[in-house]
């Protein structure tokens, strides 16, 4: 991946072309709970791959009684960790409980580089074999080339990304579909939403 490709993340309100498809659901402004049952926040913004126009991550506004001492404190969950709740109109993350949010970097909306990401998806990380995979490290003490090479190539095709689990319940009621791969809506010029 070049460093042309490390801007491509960026929030959805500044891509004046795309929008969320008419035909599924908008979390932007629905609460977001954890594990453990608390709402930590709310949904503030919808972080777009521009590339593979997908959604990649929730930017999440935690709720200053979350994170005692600092206000305005915002966290990106990927796709992948959060899930809707069908019944309520809101996001559950079963992976982080309410007393974990200080584990996660804070994100300051400033440009999303790969280092970033790479210590946003290693706090949130199911499989941590794969992380002590990728910190494997050569001679002088750095990741080597070849791993440095692969998590690039491989970065958003795991898990973390997969925003199928994301929809799924959405989808069993027949409320909504995908947000990511683009559609076509005579209406609009590009919709963030697609069809399996």
């Amino acid at each position: 991946m070049s460093n042309d490709d490390l801007d491509r993340v960026v929030p959805l309100d500044e891509l004046d072309d795309f929008r969320v498809s008419r035909d599924d659901p908008d979390p932007r402004g629905w609460e977001v709970v954890a594990a453990d049952g608390r709402k930590i926040g709310e949904v503030d913004e919808l972080l777009v791959d521009t590339g593979a126009m997908k959604v990649r991550y929730l930017d999440v506004d935690l709720d200053d009684e979350m994170v005692a001492g600092e206000h305005d404190r915002h966290v990106l969950v990927p796709i992948g960790y959060a899930r809707l709740d069908r019944d309520h109109d809101r996001v559950i993350v079963d992976e982080i409980t309410s007393a974990d949010l200080r584990a996660i970097p804070a994100y300051d909306h400033g440009p999303i580089t790969r280092d970033f990401e790479t210590s946003v998806r290693d706090s949130w990380r199911r499989d941590r074999g794969d992380r002590q995979r990728f910190a494997a490290a050569d001679a002088d003490g750095a990741p080597s080339r070849e791993m440095r090479a692969e998590a690039q190539d491989d970065f958003y095709s795991d898990d973390s990304f997969d925003e199928t689990g994301f929809w799924a319940a959405r989808r069993a009621t027949g409320l909504g579909g995908a947000l990511g791969d683009i559609g076509n809506d005579p209406g609009y010029p590009r919709d963030l939403g697609g069809r399996s």
